[in-house]
């Protein structure tokens, strides 16, 4: 979450997180607010799961253009410093390379004013749409061996707002897993996207229907998986001490 122009803009990560932890998206919104300051996490082994997802992103790029297929970078520039301005450029960027039909786009950013979203690769494909004779689906880089629910949501994201440029939904959408096998999943978009809508549809009622407060008290900082990258591990830890929370009893279950 972020906001650009004064209005609060979303991301998938934040749909991803709103799933994960109900606590983590209260305070999130807290502070969006302002009425909390977001803690920094400085944590080595998240920043080199980072890099290595960086260097998977490389080698697929690698791959893409051994196979003959060009490969045009969206690079937003790094001299504006307004955020809104910035993300609108690479989105524009994102649309005209589209309308050009290269072969594959990386760093694809779209953005239609509430969400924003940045695809890892969009992969042209000969499907008619309204940019001519050709399409979109999108590719997205994960160090996973296998797919993960929040790895399509995520994707989901990506697929509504290229849909809306291009005018057509996408057929598949393909996964590049990590380890040895580099193995690459295509999963059917039409499978998904009712599950991806009504997921938005809770998380954009949940914003619209109640007000961002600090200390978050309708929600309890139950520890859960998402607590190993999350930045407010530290402060939800900090309160489970306070509470005593039934959770630091050695050897508790559910």
């Amino acid at each position: 979450m972020q906001l650009i122009d004064g209005q609060p803009v979303y991301a998938a990560t934040d749909l991803v997180g709103f799933l994960a932890c109900r606590h983590r998206f209260a305070l999130e919104r807290a502070a969006l607010a302002d009425l909390v300051r977001r803690p920094d996490r400085n944590d080595p082994e998240i920043e080199l799961i980072r890099k290595r997802g960086y260097e998977h992103e490389a080698r697929y790029r690698e791959d893409l253009e051994a196979a003959g297929r060009r490969v045009l970078e969206i690079q937003p520039d790094a001299s504006e410093t307004d955020a809104g301005t910035r993300l609108r450029a690479a989105a524009v960027a994102t649309v005209e390379a589209m309308r050009t039909g290269v072969d594959v786009i990386y760093q694809a950013a779209f953005f239609d004013g509430r969400w924003r979203g940045h695809a890892d690769f969009l992969l042209r494909v000969d499907r008619p749409s309204d940019l001519g004779v050709w399409s979109y689906e999108v590719a997205d880089t994960k160090l996973a061996r296998r797919v993960k629910a929040s790895a399509v949501l995520q994707i989901c994201s990506y697929i509504e707002l290229l849909t809306a440029i291009q005018g057509v939904e996408p057929e598949t959408l393909h996964v590049v897993l990590g380890g040895s096998s580099r193995a690459i999943e295509h999963l059917r978009v039409a499978d998904y996207m009712a599950y991806y809508r009504r997921v938005k549809a809770e998380f954009e009622l949940e914003t619209a229907a109640t007000e961002a407060v600090y200390p978050v008290t309708a929600t309890d900082p139950d520890p859960v998986e998402h607590c190993d990258v999350c930045r407010w591990a530290a402060h939800c830890a900090r309160q489970r001490r306070r509470d005593d929370d039934l959770s630091l009893v050695a050897g508790i279950s559910a």
